[in-house]
């Protein structure tokens, strides 16, 4: 179907939409009574919903600007560090947790000022 063509018929299911929509009656009987299979009726709205929608969304959101925070670890001698690790890593219990495909992040609520953001 070229371009020309599914515009009209888009402007007459439109128009007939609307019709149905502000008459009062239920769309089976406004169907039944201007000779339009309900079928049709239902397929062609929800086309024209999903149409919409996708305009819609498009034109509402558009990329999010995607940020980083570099995030430095104090040095410390190396026998702290490991007893930190050791003492952090048997306590230790996430408040949040995100995960992706190769990557775990767990996150405490008691993390440190220098975390922070």
């Amino acid at each position: 179907m070229d371009k020309i063509t599914s515009n009209v018929r888009r402007s007459q299911w439109i128009d007939i939409i609307h019709a149905c929509n502000t008459n009062g009656h239920t769309k089976k009987a406004w169907c039944e009574q201007n000779g339009i299979n309900i079928k049709s009726f239902y397929y062609c709205q929800r086309q024209l919903r999903h149409e919409a929608y996708d305009v819609q969304s498009v034109a509402l959101s558009p990329e999010p600007e995607v940020t980083f925070a570099q995030i430095t670890v104090p040095s410390s001698p190396k026998n702290t560090v490991d007893q930190t690790m050791t003492d952090s890593a048997t306590s230790f219990c996430p408040d949040a947790v995100i995960r992706t495909c190769t990557l775990t992040i767990e996150v405490s609520n008691h993390a440190s000022r220098e975390v922070d953001i």
